[in-house]
């Protein structure tokens, strides 16, 4: 099993993520963060919301597709104007990543999906 911190900076290393986490499933505390590429001297550091909101939105997802006798969900992606979220869940983790526009959604995907099978 790869440790956190490397997963982390894997995916963070990936052309347009802006962060990228490993949060509790269960809880939504951030286990391991990279640095938020862009974040302006002063500004507010929105990591702890966004690892909270995309555990719960994570949780809510895998209810529903449970629901619906479709599994477990592989990939969760919220798109907004300004860039994206994506969720990926791994066992009692969920690896984040805020990801720009013109991020390779792709890439991002393949990376963070291998990240947790191989953490999962």
């Amino acid at each position: 099993m790869k440790a956190v911190s490397q997963v982390v900076a894997t995916l963070s290393r990936v052309p347009g993520v802006v962060a990228a986490m490993v949060v509790g499933a269960s809880d939504g505390l951030i286990i391991e963060a990279s640095q938020m590429i862009g974040l302006a001297p002063g500004a507010t550091d929105t990591r702890k919301h966004t690892a909270a909101l995309a555990a719960y939105l994570y949780s809510k997802s895998t209810r529903a597709s449970d629901a619906a006798r479709l599994g477990t969900p592989a990939f969760m992606r919220l798109e907004a104007e300004k860039g994206q979220i994506c969720v990926v869940g791994a066992s009692d983790v969920v690896l984040v990543t805020i990801v720009t526009p013109g991020a390779n959604l792709g890439r991002v995907r393949l990376d963070m999906m291998n990240a947790a099978r191989d953490n999962g």
